[in-house]
Parts: C-alpha cells; structure tokens; sequence
C-alpha cells in the first residue's frame, strides 16, 4: 500500500474559492480504481494551512492519478489562489495494525 501524507497553504483571500476545487477533485479522485482513502483537512489553528491524507493500493495506481484530468484540472485551478508551502511524502507500507 503506498501512503501519501503532507499540507500545502492557500492564500487566506483564497479559502472559500479553493474549498469547492478541493471537494471536486477529492469526490473524482475517490472513485479511481485503486484508491482507499483521498482527504484534504484544514487546520483548526491555521485555516490557510491543509492537510493531505491518500492510501492507494499500489504506485500504478498513484501514477494513474497524478495523470488524470481532475488532477491536471486541480493543478490549474489552484495555481491562481497563492498555493504554495506544498510538502508531500510517499510511504510503502503494509496495511498497518491496529492500536
């Protein structure tokens, strides 16, 4: 399984327009074969600051992604609402345990 965790910042003018981007891309990503779980949070003491949260099945299937049209769609959209500070990291990992 391969996890993708990390945050990007928005201008804070730019919230209430990149919200509903977000949820677009987020709902489509979703529904790609080979994803488990796609979510953005926003801080609750950093409102510009978001939060990154994926798990895929595999790495064909991150790639699939990263070539999507939604996603060529997210990149575009957000690059006019100051998005900047992204750092994301992959992790290949087993599917965990339970604490």
């Amino acid at each position: 399984m391969i996890v993708v965790m990390g945050t990007f910042r928005v201008a804070p003018e730019h919230i209430d327009t990149l919200l509903p981007l977000a949820r677009k891309v987020a709902e489509a990503t979703r529904a790609e074969e080979g994803c488990i779980q796609y979510g953005y949070a926003q801080d609750i003491d950093d409102p510009a600051l978001f939060h990154v949260a994926e798990r895929w099945t595999d790495r064909a299937a991150l790639m699939s992604h990263a070539k999507s049209a939604h996603m060529a769609e997210w990149v575009a959209a957000r690059s006019g609402l100051g998005f900047h500070d992204r750092m994301i990291r992959l992790y290949e990992t087993d599917e965990g345990v339970a604490i």
